[in-house]
């Protein structure tokens, strides 16, 4: 077991997953093990993770051939576990040195707290998304209504967008791309509802982010668009004119035909 071989040896990820959950992030180092045999190889995989704070980090540390964990340690218990009937007697032997175990355990945990210290502060750094909800379509028919909510320029990438129709989830007819890469560090994804509008209801795009502790809630505008407002005010103006000219022209029929 090569707990007595620096963390800093090993090459370092950070795992995503930490997003998450939003209290832990798990650090994974891995190093291969290099085999005499042609087709059989063999990795080791060192686990940080860090519990709410850099104070709390445990170990775990496994090791792997062929597809198979062999053993795994863990510092919370400070046991070594066999997978396998082979690893067995090594997991005994271990487990007969507790001090040596724990000893070993505490200087790859101050590595990890090391690493930790440079890079946790980059790593927690998020950027919350700027949203949109705005329709592309309007139901004519039997054709329905399409409703896009976008969020744009946000970090790190994990991020859910639901939608919601008078405070219900709705689950059917939606569609929503990946998130995609900005180029530049920031992310943005859309998500497209297809629906038939229902006088007086309430639809809201629902996005979930680690930059927000609570959901963001974005209701869609129910009252018209720009444009819907101009060709309102352009149809009204066209009618008012239409009664006016038709008054005009109705005066003067009077007073040509009475004079």
């Amino acid at each position: 077991m090569l707990l007595c071989g620096s963390v800093r040896s090993l090459i370092f990820q950070f795992d995503e997953l930490r997003w998450q959950t939003g209290l832990a992030f798990t650090v994974t180092a891995v190093k291969l093990i290099p085999s005499a045999f042609h087709g059989h190889y063999g990795f080791i995989l060192v686990l940080c993770r860090v519990l709410g704070s850099l104070q709390n980090v445990e170990l775990i540390y496994s090791i792997n051939y062929d597809k198979k964990e062999l053993l795994r340690f863990n510092s919370t218990e400070n046991k070594v576990a066999a997978y396998t009937e082979y690893a067995m007697k090594w997991a005994d032997d271990f487990n007969k040195k507790p001090e040596w175990l724990h000893m070993e355990a505490e200087k790859a945990i101050a590595d990890c707290k090391r690493f930790g210290q440079l890079y946790l502060p980059e790593v927690e750094k998020t950027v919350k998304p700027e949203v949109t909800v705005r329709s592309v379509r309007q139901a004519s028919g039997k054709n329905p209504a399409m409703l896009i909510c976008s969020a744009y320029d946000f970090y790190p990438k994990p991020i859910k967008l639901t939608w919601m129709r008078d405070d219900k989830e709705v689950t059917t007819d939606v569609t929503s791309t990946e998130e995609l890469a900005d180029g530049d560090w920031y992310y943005q994804i859309h998500s497209h509802l297809e629906y038939f509008p229902k006088p007086g209801e309430k639809i809201s795009c629902v996005v979930e982010h680690a930059s927000s502790h609570k959901p963001m809630i974005y209701d869609l505008d129910s009252s018209l668009s720009e444009s819907d407002r101009n060709k309102f005010i352009t149809g009204a103006a066209g009618v008012v004119l239409g009664v006016i000219m038709a008054a005009g022209g109705l005066i003067y029929y009077k007073r040509k035909h009475t004079g």
